[in-house]
């Protein structure tokens, strides 16, 4: 039986599972049980019953195919071939590629076929390439834009601390708040450690603070990893012409991409506002969708959600919960994390709603409410 994977609600009878061709992928037979559901096709019966209504894929830096540098966070990398299988396997099975427009339209109506969102954070450089293959494949895209990164007032500071890491050494020294940290870095175990424990420091410091934090790294090292950030954006230029191309949707993902859990509510007032102040001015026209920094349980909470509405976006994304269904909250829809090692079978088996959050999503509270329980002094 051919199970019309299009509908977004359908009555399966037991046993009507359908048939694979073809031989089964070495690498499927070794990966275990979840592998053998899309093996044998399985999934797309799944789908049917827990696969919502459609999906928002999260992805963030195109791979270079020379690229044989050590990274911290593999997962934020995602060469042009593999992209290129993403849109081809989310085709393949139904699904219809979309922007957020079109998408929020869908969540509206409640009918239509599945919808594909391909989402990329951040505003990174390497994202310019993916012009071409989305004209060659007729595919839209949403870029989510820290517009400081652009303008260099604060730098991805997760690249910079890789761009030490790869310089060589011995060890990681860090002077955070007065505070100071040092792992050993003599091996890339080592360095995956060090990267991982700076990064969660950096993470929730004050902006001032890791400011001079990586101020300190650039000194101790001689490598300019704050005034050379911006050779790793989209500069303006760049993201006018994709937006121009009518195929790349541009969102707001605030100035500095903070922890917004960690900043009282006029702070995060200030970052998701003037973030997309910034690009509107840039790029003159409305930004209607906005990207949660971190977007994970951690960082973002009802008050948070209740921020983003009151700044009047049409959506906002999360970075993990699964498949999109109407039940979401606009606010805080779901996505599908996609990188790294990541094959075409990880997003099938994902496509299920097998793989539940393991936290709920969460929900939406008066904005008045505040976002840390021991918010920082506001300016």
């Amino acid at each position: 039986m051919q199970i019309p994977i299009n509908s977004w609600a359908i009555n399966m009878e037991i046993g009507q599972i359908p048939k694979t061709n073809g031989p089964v992928s070495t690498e499927i037979k070794t990966g275990g049980w979840r592998h053998w559901i899309t093996a044998l096709g399985l999934d797309r019966g799944l789908r049917c019953w827990l696969g919502g209504c459609g999906a928002i894929v999260m992805l963030h830096r195109v791979k270079a195919d020379h690229d044989t540098d050590w990274h911290g966070d593999p997962g934020l990398f995602t060469p042009l071939h593999q992209i290129a299988a993403i849109i081809e396997t989310l085709r393949a099975e139904g699904y219809d590629l979309v922007n957020m427009d079109v998408a929020l339209q869908r969540l509206a109506l409640r009918r239509g076929p599945r919808f594909a969102v391909l989402t990329f954070d951040d505003g990174y450089r390497d994202n310019y390439e993916l012009l071409a293959l989305l004209q060659r494949l007729q595919a839209p895209a949403t870029i989510y834009v820290t517009s400081g990164f652009i303008d260099g007032i604060m730098p991805d500071w997760w690249s910079a601390l890789e761009r030490i890491l790869n310089q060589g050494g011995t060890a990681l020294r860090l002077c955070l708040a007065g505070q100071h940290h040092c792992w050993p870095t003599a091996d890339p175990a080592a360095r995956t450690h060090a990267y991982r424990q700076a990064c969660s420091l950096l993470r929730v410091a004050t902006p001032a603070a890791r400011l001079d934090a990586l101020r300190a790294l650039e000194q101790d090292h001689a490598l300019p990893i704050l005034s050379d950030s911006g050779q790793r954006m989209l500069s303006w230029a760049m993201l006018r012409e994709l937006q121009a191309s009518g195929l790349i949707e541009v969102g707001a993902h605030t100035v500095s991409h903070p922890d917004l859990s960690t900043l009282s509510v006029i702070e995060a007032q200030t970052e998701i506002r003037q973030g997309r102040e910034r690009l509107e001015a840039e790029l003159r026209s409305p930004v209607r969708h906005f990207a949660y920094p971190y977007g994970d349980a951690q960082s973002v909470s009802g008050p948070a959600i209740a921020l983003a509405r009151a700044a009047g976006f049409a959506s906002a994304v999360l970075s993990y919960g699964g498949p999109v269904s109407t039940r979401h909250d606009v606010l805080a829809l779901p996505r599908i994390p996609f990188g790294g090692a990541d094959t075409v079978q990880h997003l099938r088996l994902r496509l299920t709603g097998l793989r539940r959050a393991r936290n709920p999503l969460p929900a939406s509270v008066d904005p008045g409410a505040r976002i840390a329980s021991n918010p920082l002094p506001t300016p």
